[in-house]
């Protein structure tokens, strides 16, 4: 017999692991993301709470118990802070002032009443489950042409799992459950942030793999709580939960582990392998490579406004081109072409410029997720650079 205390211990604690990795792949040194301090803080909130809450209940103390329910209080803000950084616009500010003042006021009740009281948990439960929908509901009702094909694709993976888990958190407020499900919907959450993906086909195929490993969890569980003499159907959700959640947690150490190390080769092969013949067959023999996914090739009448002869000769001694490169008064560019590369990037939503050729001037330009790996993409993006502009200088 698996019990409900040993189930819940065992799956919030393989939650911290799942969401302490996440933490890793975004807080780590060298990653460059706008996103990097929002990411940290939700998912650092995320795996304080349920590391708080697994150890309160391994170690029977009051005070983990008490620091756990205030931690809660501030994940619909994390979540929030989040939102706002995906959409890159700020909520409306009743919503803001709302959950802010919601979650002081949670965090002081809990505090008042020693988080004895059973109401304090309902009231807080309440909060969350009512702040993530209103969180929700903003990136569903999102303006979608002000973010590009590949935000919007994040976007609505995002909106998919973070519904998967609102809606395993009901079951930690549900007395009657076999258990809490909260620690399994974050392991899914830290899952679809290790997928990262940039476009639809993506986020289908990483919702398709998550389904694969939920059925292949409960397939598995049945025979062997069987086997374990396990009769009771609350057992066997237990069961599965708890391999559920661990398998989640492996696949995220082992995505953390990959990134300590991440090599280029797959990229790198195909850029070996591509058509430099010219230009049109460099970029088409390179169309399935999920890094240059919205690529976008911009010249001739779309330049029309800039000075192209000095963007260009700007541009040409850096391989590749970052907001935050042209935001450093340390970067040697003319002051002209700085204007004119950001107004660029601005109005194409780019994060990553780069110059092909020079005569006639033509710029690739990307937008890569901000949850992504985006400054170990800078070196491959690089390469990809000299090797279109070789081609470019072939005839066509």
């Amino acid at each position: 017999m698996l019990d409900k205390p040993a189930a819940q211990t065992l799956i919030d604690g393989l939650a911290a692991v799942a969401l302490s990795a996440a933490v890793f792949v975004v807080a780590r040194p060298g990653f460059a993301s706008a996103l990097r301090p929002r990411l940290a803080f939700a998912f650092g909130g995320l795996c304080l709470f349920f590391g708080a809450r697994a150890a309160w209940a391994a170690l029977d103390s009051h005070a983990l118990g008490l620091l756990s329910l205030t931690v809660g209080c501030t994940l619909p803000v994390a979540a929030l802070l989040l939102t706002e950084g995906l959409l890159r616009r700020h909520a409306p500010t009743w919503l803001k002032a709302l959950i802010c003042v919601a979650a002081l006021a949670v965090a002081l009740a809990i505090l008042l009443t020693d988080g004895r009281a059973p109401a304090s948990t309902w009231v807080l439960g309440l909060y969350i489950l009512s702040s993530l929908t209103a969180v929700t509901a903003l990136l569903l009702f999102r303006d979608r042409a002000s973010l590009s094909r590949q935000e919007n694709a994040g976007v609505e993976a995002l909106i998919v799992f973070g519904a998967i888990l609102t809606l395993l958190s009901l079951t930690d407020f549900l007395p009657g459950a076999p258990l809490g499900m909260s620690g399994v919907g974050a392991a899914i959450v830290a899952y679809a942030l290790s997928a990262n993906p940039s476009s639809s086909r993506e986020a289908r195929l990483a919702l398709s793999n998550l389904v694969v490993i939920c059925a292949l969890t409960a397939a598995g569980t049945v025979p062997f709580a069987i086997a374990l003499g396990m009769t009771d159907l609350a057992d066997h959700v237990r069961l599965g939960a708890v391999v559920l959640a661990a398998l989640l947690a492996v696949n995220a150490v082992l995505d953390a582990r990959r990134r300590i190390g991440r090599s280029t080769r797959g990229f790198a092969l195909a850029l070996a392998n591509a058509d430099t013949t010219s230009l049109d067959a460099f970029l088409a023999s390179l169309a399935g490579q999920p890094l240059l996914a919205g690529l976008r090739l911009t010249e001739g009448l779309s330049l029309a406004d800039y000075d192209q002869p000095a963007l260009g000769a700007a541009m040409a001694p850096r391989a590749v081109w970052t907001p935050a490169a042209l935001r450093d008064a340390q970067t040697p560019i003319a002051p002209r072409a700085r204007d004119e590369l950001s107004d660029l990037m601005v109005r194409t939503e780019a994060t990553h410029a780069l110059l092909i050729s020079q005569e006639p001037l033509r710029i690739a330009l990307l937008t890569l997720p901000g949850a992504g790996p985006t400054d170990e993409a800078d070196a491959d993006l690089a390469l990809f650079r000299k090797l279109a502009a070789v081609a470019a200088r072939n005839p066509v």
